[in-house]
């Protein structure tokens, strides 16, 4: 059942790509059409004047400059703290060397997740940076930012499914489980951590796309002297 129904999502989300990718009718230009189109051209995001279009390179550099960002040491070490709390896997036990093997183990899943979803990303096209969302409403950003995880900007600005946060995450699941005991060598452990890896990252959209508000309420902001 959980196969079929993830099938049928990818079969709809390639459907909806394909059709984002269709090309616009060609009409006679429209004076007003086109100054009410000029003002309503976004500002910022993949469709924006200013926007580029990264190239393999630039992929390449993008992800090197943020495998390292610190960020991802401190979600590894709330995984770690979170799975010690759990005693999960109890084989490891409790304790500082306990501690240490369980981040150890969430930042090699980390290195695998991200050495995986470069190559996926740079073969199909797909864009991994966040936009913001332009809603206006605190529903439909949380919304955009939790389906961001799943469904992303591709090269062009149009949208996709984005299978390298599948591959990536699935694949890192699968291979981390070979050094977890043995009880966890099975499908359904797989899936169980894959599928977390996929709500961790969507949390961190979430953060994403609310930090500069909380930055503003909290007056953290720069500020003119």
């Amino acid at each position: 059942m959980i196969s079929q129904a993830f099938a049928t999502f990818l079969w709809l989300s390639t459907g909806s790509g394909l059709m984002w990718a269709q090309p616009p009718d060609s009409k006679t230009s429209d004076p007003q059409s086109d100054s009410a189109q000029a003002q309503s051209a976004p500002v910022s995001g993949p469709q924006s004047p200013q926007s580029s279009r990264l190239s393999v390179e630039d992929k390449l550099r993008y992800d090197a400059r943020h495998f390292a960002d610190i960020d991802n040491f401190v979600y590894a070490g709330i995984g770690a703290a979170v799975d010690q709390w759990r005693d999960r896997p109890s084989e490891w036990g409790q304790g500082w060397g306990a501690f240490g093997k369980r981040y150890t183990s969430h930042l090699g899943q980390y290195a695998i997740q991200r050495s995986i979803m470069f190559p996926v990303q740079a073969v199909d096209h797909e864009d991994t940076r966040y936009f913001r969302s332009k809603r206006t409403s605190y529903q439909g950003r949380f919304g955009d930012a939790f389906l961001h995880t799943i469904w992303r900007h591709n090269d062009t600005g149009g949208m996709m499914p984005a299978y390298s946060e599948f591959l990536g995450d699935y694949g890192a699941a699968a291979l981390s489980r070979l050094w977890w005991p043995q009880r966890f060598h099975h499908g359904s452990a797989i899936f169980v951590a894959g599928s977390n890896t996929i709500l961790i990252d969507a949390g961190i959209n979430v953060l994403h796309e609310f930090a500069p508000d909380v930055k503003r309420w909290l007056h953290l902001g720069h500020r003119t002297p």
